[in-house]
């Protein structure tokens, strides 16, 4: 029976319990209001911040490398970074004003090289602070196998100083989506780093609006795949091949519209893909693919029809001895000009045939880099890197886009030759001094060619 005596138990032994519970509550919500409060730490030289922050990074020389810090809770579970590059450019072109051209700029663009070079207009000097960049990472559960990240970039193009968009995905479990550098690239093997904002004329790159899956490392290999909005550089239709003898010797069809490219709208997505291997950061190998399919009409028989372009690609990199190191990229396919960077833009990828009048192909065409690193110190380090973009089968075509002044569109290849050496003054400022010598060959006016001289004092924070 319970009686005055077991009361009084109870409330003895409520009076030891009761403080301990309380305590032990006030310690688990001290405990979870460390766990989530936020601190302001170091990222990039931190190893477990870098390696959360890095993960899902765009990767390249010409990324925004980890910032120095950053905002997060106690485990991760959420953090925050903000970094950017402001890189004011000073130069001097010579034999030609390649900085003065639509799509030139600070961008050392050898497709816009002026052929031939303007009387009187073969040098200039240019000051341009219009090339800075600034990104936002948001990391959740970092560290985790769920670690899932939102990335977005903002920059200037070197021409104006409004502000453009340039990247905008998710990543989560080897998944992204959004707006970012093509899967097909590969920004480790691209290009050794230069003062020239765009890089190398034959370098595979381009912003795509894609989805993609990269595969967890095993024993070093690893593979990934994509699907992505299709843009395409095409002709007008119109026809400007040889003439043939079943339509006649009277050039009845030259210049007429054969096919239309715009007729339907292009529903199916571009299709890259890679697999690679990696015994280290610099010594790697990777192979990779790329199929489209591009929609068309027919005007000589009504009819709908596909052309198909596809193309190929071999990068890495070789680190054979600590501070040097090797960089290899060649590619070649057919209707990639959307991919390779003197080709992008060019209405070249795809002409109407010359074999079949009212059909389209996917012409020829190649891009391949080489170029090497050379590590002196923590400090100093110089760098070399030489390209080539060429693309067959579409004189008739190139001649027919060009413009009076400077040929534009009047593209059968490029060169490009770069060498530069690099001071990093602190970690957050590095100076630059750059050569860059480029060519660009025409199909009916011949050559011409660029130098420039240009340094940048680049704040990275």
């Amino acid at each position: 029976m319970f009686n005055i005596r077991h009361a009084g138990l109870f409330c003895l032994l409520g009076s030891i319990a009761l403080p301990s519970f309380a305590a032990e509550a006030e310690k688990n919500e001290d405990t979870e209001k460390a766990t989530h409060r936020l601190h302001l730490s170091k990222a990039r030289n931190d190893s477990t911040r870098h390696s959360i922050f890095e993960k899902n990074r765009p990767k390249g020389n010409k990324e925004i490398p980890v910032p120095h810090f950053c905002i997060h809770t106690s485990d991760h579970k959420f953090a925050l970074t903000i970094g950017g590059q402001v890189n004011p450019i000073l130069g001097f072109d010579f034999r030609n004003n390649l900085y003065e051209q639509d799509g030139g700029g600070i961008n050392f663009a050898t497709n816009a090289i002026p052929v031939p070079a303007v009387k009187g207009k073969r040098s200039d000097f240019y000051i341009n602070a219009l090339n800075a960049d600034i990104d936002f990472q948001v990391v959740g559960f970092g560290g985790s196998d769920d670690q899932i990240t939102g990335y977005i970039k903002f920059g200037t193009n070197g021409i104006n100083n409004g502000l453009q968009m340039k990247d905008a995905y998710v990543s989560w479990r080897g998944f992204t989506a959004g707006r970012k550098t093509t899967l097909f690239k590969d920004g480790v093997a691209a290009q050794p780093p230069t003062v020239d904002p765009q890089g190398p004329c034959g370098m595979v790159d381009g912003t795509a609006y894609e989805v993609s899956y990269i595969s967890p490392e095993y024993k070093g290999f690893r593979g990934a795949i994509g699907i992505a909005t299709p843009t395409y550089y095409h002709s007008s239709g119109r026809y400007y091949g040889p003439d043939y003898r079943e339509w006649g010797s009277d050039n009845s069809l030259e210049g007429e519209q054969v096919t239309n490219p715009n007729y339907y709208s292009q529903n199916v997505p571009d299709l890259p893909l890679w697999v690679e291997w990696k015994a280290s950061e610099y010594n790697r190998v990777r192979v990779s693919g790329i199929l489209r399919t591009f929609i068309y009409r027919d005007m000589i028989e009504e009819k709908k029809r596909h052309a198909f372009g596809w193309g190929i690609m071999l990068s890495g990199n070789w680190n054979p001895i600590k501070p040097l190191i090797f960089y290899l990229q060649g590619v070649y396919g057919q209707g990639i000009g959307n991919y390779i960077q003197d080709l992008s833009g060019l209405p070249l990828s795809f002409t109407p045939c010359n074999e079949h009048i009212g059909k389209m192909c996917a012409n020829p065409m190649m891009g391949v880099n080489l170029g090497v690193t050379y590590n002196i110190n923590k400090r100093w380090q110089v760098n070399a890197v030489a390209s080539e973009a060429r693309i067959w089968n579409v004189g008739p075509y190139a001649e027919e886009n060009a413009t009076e002044e400077g040929h534009f569109n009047d593209y059968r290849y490029g060169f490009y030759f770069a060498a530069n050496g690099f001071y990093n003054i602190t970690s957050y400022l590095q100076v630059g001094l750059e050569y860059l010598y480029g060519r660009r060959g025409t199909w009916n006016v011949g050559s011409g060619i660029d130098n420039r001289i240009q340094t940048q004092f680049m704040l990275t924070f």
